[in-house]
């Protein structure tokens, strides 16, 4: 009973099986081989149809040589071991196990694995000729396949790495990272590019960005050298922010000497410059809105005095004195100007001529009765006038001077205003 389930299973079995009976020479080497049995599958693989090679003595084929089929046969007959080896045959690459049976007498059990075979060779076509370094690593993150464009970007031959964990040529700050890609592959997320440090052969580092896609338990990763990339993009980041430096520096240059170009040096008031730009606008703006406006121009009573028996330092210091009270006195909407020497000018929007003189009185009596620091007790005269519809400001300025210069030509500390006439 046994037997015939035997022989069934052989003949129906899918598996090509066959019996060969080795025949040596006198000095121990198989030259030749008879076929003693081989089931169904056998006779499909092999393509022999009606043909019929039972006890047929046959020569080993040449152009097995390159697999050392005699010495297979050696191995397995003599040292009685399982050998095998893989051959092309007939538009097919099969794989064969020979096993030892009885004496010189052995059997071989076949496999097709020409599909296996011509995926295995197209993948590793593929790698050979893509410019790319191109890996096959485990979801545990150890090199399966790796091709030969790792040597010319890491320094590594293929077979160094393979087998190896990616983990070990790694960056050591960057493989915290790494491994958590890794963990996020594993639970099934698609990571499809990062970037990390890894070692070359020659201990220097280079920054590769690897592109990824998970199959099952493999990661197919495409990676680049983004080193020099990486370098220009550092050397932009800071030639960016070296220019965004200067340009601040620049600005504040710029800040700087436009405050200069406004500002009296001595007395950090505004200056005729600033006047010049600024007194169009709000006479322009006064005449839209239809509203008042005036000017009150101050001069230093006897400064000359001042400069001649203390010295210009503390004729510098009574100047920055006055500038400092007038600031306490005016407005924010007011425009404080020193105009050069003990000159001072003040224009105020929106304010009546009756109102102006009301505050230039103010300026007067605070001037009189502060005290300076060696030079004492001061006063000044004051200019007032308001600005006429559609009046020019040189006229402007002119009836404010003549005001201020009665006023100094009549009794000095006092406030004089204009009256409402053009000049011609």
């Amino acid at each position: 009973m046994e037997t015939k389930l035997l022989e069934k299973f052989y003949k129906n079995s899918p598996t090509a099986y066959s019996c060969q009976k080795a025949v040596f020479d006198d000095k121990g080497i198989p030259l030749q081989y008879i076929i003693l049995d081989y089931n169904p599958a056998y006779k499909e693989m092999m393509g022999l149809h009606n043909n019929n090679v039972i006890n047929q003595k046959l020569d080993l084929p040449t152009d097995w040589e390159e697999f050392n089929i005699k010495q297979c046969i050696i191995d397995t007959v003599i040292k009685e071991e399982q050998t095998q080896f893989t051959i092309y045959h007939q538009q097919k690459w099969l794989r064969i196990i020979l096993f030892p049976i009885d004496g010189d007498i052995f059997g071989c059990i076949y496999f097709d694995i020409t599909k296996e075979y011509l995926q295995d060779k197209d993948i590793e076509g593929f790698l050979k000729v893509n410019i790319d370094m191109l890996t096959i690593t485990n979801t545990d993150g150890y090199f399966l396949r790796v091709n030969q464009a790792s040597e010319r970007v890491l320094g590594y031959k293929p077979e160094e790495l393979e087998g190896k964990s990616v983990k070990s040529i790694v960056h050591e700050d960057d493989i915290p990272k790494t491994l958590e890609v890794l963990r996020e592959i594993n639970e099934q997320k698609n990571i499809f590019s990062f970037i990390n440090r890894v070692r070359c052969k020659n201990g220097h580092y280079r920054y590769l960005e690897w592109h990824n896609v998970v199959n099952g338990n493999f990661i197919y990763s495409s990676i680049r050298d983004i080193t020099d990339r990486r370098q220009l993009e550092k050397e932009l980041f800071e030639k960016n922010e070296n220019l965004a430096q200067l340009t601040e520096e620049l600005t504040e240059m710029n800040r700087f000497l436009k405050t200069l170009a406004i500002t009296d040096d001595l007395t950090g008031l505004y200056n005729r410059h600033y006047l010049d730009i600024k007194v169009e606008e709000e006479m322009r703006r006064a005449d839209q809105a239809n509203e008042p406006l005036s000017m009150i121009i101050i001069d230093l009573d006897f400064f000359k005095k001042v400069n001649d028996q203390w010295g210009h330092p503390v004729g510098d210091k009574v100047l920055k004195e006055t500038a400092g009270l007038l600031k306490g006195i005016i407005r924010k909407s007011d425009i404080l100007v020193r105009l050069g020497g003990e000159e001072f000018l003040i224009v105020l929007p929106n304010t009546k001529i009756s109102d102006a003189c009301i505050i230039a009185e103010r300026i007067r009596i605070t001037i009189e009765e502060n005290h300076y620091p060696i030079a004492g007790h001061l006063t000044a005269s004051l200019g007032v006038a308001n600005k006429l519809p559609l009046e020019t400001y040189n006229n402007w300025y002119e009836r404010t001077d003549n005001a201020l210069y009665k006023a100094k030509n009549s009794k000095r500390n006092c406030v004089v205003h204009s009256t409402s006439t053009l000049l011609v």
